[in-house]
């Protein structure tokens, strides 16, 4: 029988009967609602059973009920409980409604205001009325919260076994490159991502990968356009040079092959989480040295600019200290980097690495980790182990551990070599794209435009290009 006059009227229920149906499924990967559709169904059946009118059904698809995500639905039924609207509640059981014991009372407090009636599928009535039906209720409550519980740990134990087993974690989404069973090399897709990660470590700027990829149609593994973390993301991920990495950290090699070795992956990795790495916002360096200049007077960027005659022009940006012609800056810099290029001795090819730099990036990520707990201490926040430790003991632990990271540091970098310098000779600097220019001047050396005096020449002797010793040891010792 279906019921359909919206005025039917319910023993137990004072007045018309105004059901409403919550349906929720916590996990719907293809997004097909079918978890859903299928409660909805039974929902129908147990109103039809009850003789009363089929009721409004609100969803919430692929959201926890545990979780503390927010749940439109179920907001919008208590709502809609609360105002009148609906004074019968129908679930496919408790657990579809709540885990959470806080949420309950609040249903019982709802029930207890209202009248409301709550009917279940696979439990029957929940009379909210009663000392025994609340009992019941949170007997219901508690065992859910328990199993929900008790599966995330099975879930956890599970996933830790696999991660340590070299194994891809069940029911993931198909990370790109390989297939839905994570183990088996898309071969199209990794050949997108060594191209990518070529890209990175010849000193291309992310946004002009993402770029081309999304000009050519290529999409990621959900089938969406590329954006610039989506693909960061995908090259510093240890999966795709055959890492089984768990919550963050690398645990030893994958069961599954890797599509970039080792060493390209620990460098296009160096470079995409280098601290000083710049993220170009706005527009697009278009000259050589924008933002890398310095002024002499307040050692703030030049920016390109033109003058009233139209020529290119380098400016102080804060503070309109200077002023240099463009072609002038740039021919001194390039000129200074192809003539330290053609040096002899001065080679770029891909070094070996020692130490791996992720064994290294660990150690230095424990230092920091350390650093922090150490300066906690210091202002009244400390750690268990470091209760008892003297102020000055604190101070002395914190310059110690930042003298290590200082040495940690500095190794990692000396395993890496520059990345956009990779190839790069005298003769084929001045023809490369001008993004990767710019990162090789940028690593290389510092630029200041001097001051000159007062209606002096300025000249090559007004353009200072002093190289980095740290990063190029054998060019300040030439």
């Amino acid at each position: 029988m279906t019921v359909t006059d919206p005025f039917v009227t319910v023993v137990g229920v004072p007045g018309p009967v105004r059901p409403v149906g919550y349906v929720r499924i916590s996990l719907d990967r293809e997004g097909a609602g079918l978890g859903v559709a299928r409660q909805t169904a039974d929902l129908n059946d147990l109103a039809d059973r009850l003789g009363m009118p089929r009721p409004e059904v609100v969803t919430d698809n692929d959201v926890s009920a545990y979780s503390k995500k927010r749940r439109p639905g179920y907001e919008e039924v208590l709502a809609g409980i609360e105002s009148g609207r609906w004074n019968v509640l129908l679930v496919w059981h408790v657990d579809r409604l709540t885990r959470s014991p806080k949420e309950l009372e609040e249903i019982v407090d709802l029930a207890n205001g209202t009248g409301l009636r709550i009917e279940t599928v696979k439990g029957g009535r929940v009379d909210l009325s009663t000392g025994e039906g609340r009992l019941h209720a949170r007997i219901l409550g508690g065992l859910a919260r328990y199993e929900s519980e008790h599966r995330s740990d099975r879930v956890r134990r599970k996933m830790l076994q696999n991660a340590e087993a070299g194994l891809p974690h069940g029911g993931m989404r198909r990370p790109f490159g390989y297939e839905a069973d994570g183990m088996t090399v898309r071969p199209a897709e990794a050949e997108v991502i060594r191209w990518a990660a070529g890209g990175v470590i010849a000193g291309r700027p992310l946004r002009a990968l993402v770029a081309e990829l999304n000009d050519a149609g290529v999409a990621t593994s959900q089938g969406a356009r590329w954006s610039s973390s989506t693909l960061r993301g995908i090259l510093v991920h240890g999966r795709v040079a055959g890492f089984r990495v768990h919550q963050g950290r690398i645990l030893g090699p994958a069961a599954w092959p890797a599509i970039v070795d080792v060493a390209r992956w620990e460098l296009c990795r160096a470079v995409l989480t280098d601290p000083a790495r710049r993220s170009s916002p706005g527009n697009k360096p278009n000259r050589l040295l924008s933002g890398i200049a310095v002024c002499g007077r307040c050692a703030g960027a030049m920016r390109s600019g033109g003058n009233r005659a139209g020529a290119r022009m380098y400016r102080c940006a804060s503070q309109n200290h200077l002023r240099r012609r463009g072609d002038l800056v740039d021919d001194v810099v390039t000129r200074f980097v192809v003539g330290w290029l053609a040096r002899d001795g001065v080679t770029f090819d891909v070094p070996d690495v020692a130490v791996p730099t992720h064994d290294l990036r660990a150690r230095a990520d424990e230092v920091r980790l350390r650093i922090s707990q150490v300066e906690d201490a210091l202002v009244g926040d400390p750690t268990d182990d470091l209760k008892d430790v003297s102020v000055e003991g604190l101070k002395r632990n914190l310059t110690r551990l930042r003298g290590k990271l200082e040495d940690l540091e500095r190794d990692e970098k000396l395993t890496v070599l520059p990345s956009a310098l990779h190839g790069v000779t005298a003769k084929n600097f001045p023809g490369l794209p001008l993004d990767r220019r710019r990162s090789i001047v940028d690593y290389l050396c510092k630029v200041t435009v001097l001051p000159t005096s007062k209606g002096g020449h300025a000249g090559e002797e007004s353009i200072d290009v002093i190289p980095h010793p740290d990063r190029f040891p054998a060019a300040a010792a030439a």
